[in-house]
């Protein structure tokens, strides 16, 4: 058993909470990917700012939007990867 079981389950639970909850702002798949890329710099600062308050709930949340903006980031660059044929 990996000893991050439990942590990668609570950011994923957090991670596809966060996703419903912003589907209203359109897919993350189709924002400019270097600004895509600065909102997730944005995120990994938050979650800085959430470690410093010790709130495991903040913390918890920053992280789910930090992996979020980085699936976005990785998906486009998959994308673009595969249609270089």
């Amino acid at each position: 058993m990996d000893e991050y079981d439990e942590v990668k389950k609570v950011i994923m639970s957090m991670a596809e909470a966060k996703m419903q909850i912003n589907s209203h702002k359109g897919r993350i798949e189709d924002v400019d990917p270097a600004d895509l890329f600065g909102m997730l710099r944005a995120e990994v600062t938050e979650l800085g700012d959430a470690m410093s308050d010790a709130d495991i709930m903040h913390i918890i949340e920053e992280a789910g939007d930090v992996f979020n903006f980085l699936v976005g980031v990785v998906h486009q660059q998959i994308t673009l990867y595969r249609m270089r044929k």
